[in-house]
C-alpha cells in the first residue's frame, strides 16, 4: 500500500513538472501579449511589468483582424469540403467491397505520413496554370489534398465499428445504398464532429501551404504573423498577442469538446 502509494505521488510529480515545462512557452506569450512595448523588448527580458492592452488595440487597428478573417473563411470551406467528400467515401471505404481495396488503404495511410514539403512545388505549378494561387479556393483545395485521406481513414474506422446488420435491415425494407448510409450517418456523429474538430484545428493552425499559395488578398492570421518581424526589430508585443489570438479558439474547441473528442477517437479505435 505505501509502495502504491510512493508510486503514485512519484507519478503526479512528474506529470506536474512536465507540466510546468509544457506551459512555459503559453506563459511566456500570455506574459508578452500584456506588457507595455517597452517591456517586451527589454534586454533583458523582465518577466514581469504593469499590464498593458496596447498590443492589443495596435494589432486590432492594423491588417490582422483581415487575416484573421481569411483563416476563418479557409478553416470554415476546409471543414465542410473535407467532410462533405471525406465522410461518404470513408462509408465506401468502409463496406465497400471492390477489387483494389486493400492497396487504396495502404495507399491513404502512406499519403498521411508523406511531409508536405514534397507536394508543395507541383502543387503550386499546377494551381499557377489554373490562376488558384492567391484564392480561397485554391487554398482550400490544397487543404483537402492533405486532410481528405484522413478524414478517409478515420470514418471509414467508425462505420465500420457498426454492425452491418442496421443497413441490412434498410436495404430489406427498399432502401437504396445512399438512403442506407443516411439512416446510419446519425450513428456515427460523434465521430463525425470529432473529425471536424481535427479538421478545423488543423486548418486554423496551417502556415507552411498558406505561405507558398497564398496571397496578399488571402493571407491568413498564421502567415500575418511574419508582418511583426522586420528588418531591424521584432515587435514581440503585438506578435505575442496575435499568436494569443490564435490561440484562444483552439482551446476553446478543446476544452468545451474535449470530452466528445476522446468518446469520439475511442469510438473508432475499439472494435465492436
Amino acid at each position: 500500500m505505501k509502495r502504491r502509494r510512493r508510486n503514485t505521488y512519484i507519478a503526479v510529480t512528474l506529470l506536474l513538472v512536465i507540466l510546468f515545462i509544457v506551459s512555459i512557452p503559453y506563459l511566456w506569450i500570455i506574459l508578452t501579449a500584456l506588457k507595455r512595448q517597452v517591456d517586451a523588448t527589454a534586454v533583458p527580458p523582465k518577466i514581469f511589468s504593469p499590464t498593458s492592452f496596447k498590443n492589443f488595440e495596435k494589432l486590432f487597428a492594423g491588417k490582422f483582424p483581415g487575416s484573421l478573417w481569411s483563416s476563418v473563411i479557409i478553416t470554415a470551406t476546409t471543414t465542410i469540403g473535407t467532410l462533405v467528400f471525406g465522410v461518404p467515401a470513408g462509408y465506401a471505404f468502409a463496406r465497400g467491397k471492390f477489387r483494389g481495396r486493400v492497396f487504396l488503404g495502404g495507399f491513404l495511410l502512406f499519403s498521411r505520413m508523406m511531409p508536405p514539403v514534397i507536394f508543395i512545388i507541383p502543387l503550386f505549378l499546377f494551381f499557377y496554370q489554373l490562376r488558384l494561387v492567391n484564392s480561397y479556393l485554391g487554398l482550400t483545395l490544397a487543404y483537402m489534398t492533405g486532410l481528405l485521406p484522413f478524414t478517409v481513414w478515420m470514418a471509414a474506422g467508425y462505420f465500420a465499428d457498426l454492425p452491418v446488420e442496421i443497413e441490412e435491415a434498410a436495404r430489406v425494407d427498399g432502401a437504396s445504398r445512399a438512403r442506407a448510409f443516411l439512416v446510419v450517418l446519425p450513428l456515427v456523429m460523434p465521430g463525425i464532429i470529432t473529425i471536424g474538430l481535427l479538421i478545423g484545428i488543423a486548418a486554423w493552425s496551417e502556415y507552411f501551404i498558406p505561405f507558398i499559395l497564398a496571397g496578399p488578398n488571402t493571407t491568413p492570421a498564421t502567415v500575418g504573423l511574419v508582418n511583426f518581424v522586420g528588418a531591424d526589430v521584432i515587435d514581440w508585443g503585438q506578435m505575442a498577442a496575435a499568436c494569443l489570438t490564435l490561440v484562444i479558439p483552439v482551446v476553446i474547441v478543446t476544452v468545451f469538446a474535449q470530452r466528445g473528442m476522446l468518446r469520439g477517437l475511442s469510438a473508432g479505435a475499439v472494435k465492436g
